[in-house]
């Protein structure tokens, strides 16, 4: 996290070295990106940086957490809004995608955040996915127990097949998948590939 020395700085000046993080992290994964072009898109020192982050991976957290805080401000609205799991899971998503259209560089940065394989950053990595996780395992609990998911489903499985999914959709909503299309795969996932009663 940033030393104080940074929130000490004139917010034009914060701002600018916020925007150049940004942009590098966004285009580039951690291990590629250069803290050497941020400092000159910012037009400070690189000495300067150090006094105020510890070091690349510090900074790269920092941007990270920034672009998660943007998103919750997103996908809260989802929980905020209540409703069924799958109305809920419906309105996260769509709530996702309208993050990755609003702030397509936060999103890049979190999509290369997920994708990072440098051993610097797997124990931040895994206590996301621990945390990310957990939330789903407490949601879903209570939609088995109240009867809107079957309560037999292995919730690991449940877990993965809605991120994998989930995460698939969000990395590619500028491939010109909309909210239909959203809507779409969600209800596959609802309702399943066994033929309904109606269709009998």
């Amino acid at each position: 996290m940033p030393k104080q020395t940074f929130f000490n700085l004139e917010p034009d000046k914060r701002q600018a070295v916020i925007k150049a993080a940004v942009e590098e992290f966004a285009q580039l994964p951690f291990e590629q990106a250069s803290l050497t072009k941020i400092v000159e898109k910012c037009g400070i020192a690189k000495g300067s940086m150090y006094q105020y982050f510890e070091d690349k991976r510090d900074l790269y957290l920092y941007v990270v957490d920034l672009a998660y805080e943007q998103k919750r401000a997103y996908v809260g609205k989802a929980f905020a809004k209540g409703g069924d799991i799958f109305s809920v899971l419906e309105e996260y998503y769509l709530e996702s995608y309208r993050f990755a259209q609003e702030h397509p560089l936060f999103h890049q940065v979190a999509n290369k955040f997920w994708d990072s394989k440098t051993e610097v950053l797997q124990p931040y990595l895994e206590k996301g996915r621990l945390s990310r996780a957990h939330d789903f395992a407490q949601f879903l609990d209570d939609a088995m127990a109240s009867g809107e998911v079957n309560g037999v489903l292995d919730p690991e499985a449940v877990f993965f097949v809605y991120h994998a999914v989930g995460k698939d959709l969000i990395d590619h909503f500028d491939q010109g998948r909309n909210d239909e299309f959203l809507k779409n795969v969600l209800d596959v996932l609802r309702l399943g590939l066994t033929a309904r009663r109606e269709e009998m």
